[in-house]
């Protein structure tokens, strides 16, 4: 009789995202990782046929690499409200946000204004429930901001959202640009 011995496989649990967006609990803040994550999505250039873009270019700190998609989608988006096109980068994303499962990352751009910036995690959980778990995390910052020509007041933000009749929460904070 033989016997056959394997070495288990090593299965990369789910990411704790909560670590990498922490600095966004004190006004939006950016951590060094977090900067250097969201400009390195900034400066992503569109491929020829304008859908996806490999995430080797991608400045994401190693422990959470492979709970990253590996192709990065673009997508134009009309508000008619606002009457703007807004361009979003999103990156599929595993895990979870404070016990929250965790969607994707977007940054959408309204590029035909002074440069609004959107910085998004979709959270995969109704907003009642996001509201509950990450109740008192998020603290206001006053900023000077020299397009605005005065201080404003970020804070990351709780909205709700319903994609394909599912709710779910964006956890948002939102930038001026100049």
């Amino acid at each position: 009789m033989a016997l056959c011995l394997t070495a288990p496989l090593a299965v990369a649990a789910p990411a704790d995202w909560s670590g990498l967006f922490k600095s966004w609990e004190d006004g939006c803040n950016d951590s060094k990782a977090l900067a250097a994550f969201t400009n390195s999505l900034s400066l992503i250039d569109v491929k020829a046929n304008g859908q996806f873009y490999l995430t080797q270019d991608i400045d994401l700190p190693k422990k959470y690499r492979n709970q990253a998609a590996k192709n990065v989608s673009f997508h134009k988006i009309w508000d008619a409200c606002e009457q703007h096109h807004f361009d979003q980068t999103r990156l599929a994303l595993t895990g979870h946000y404070y016990g929250l499962p965790v969607v994707h990352y977007s940054q959408t751009f309204m590029l035909e204004t002074a440069g609004v910036e959107y910085r998004r995690l979709l959270l995969n959980a109704p907003i009642e429930q996001a509201r509950r778990v990450l109740a008192g995390k998020y603290r206001p910052r006053k900023h000077f901001n020299p397009v605005l020509e005065g201080h404003e007041t970020l804070r990351a933000e709780l909205l709700p959202v319903t994609i394909n009749g599912k709710a779910q929460t964006v956890l948002e904070c939102a930038y001026v640009f100049g």
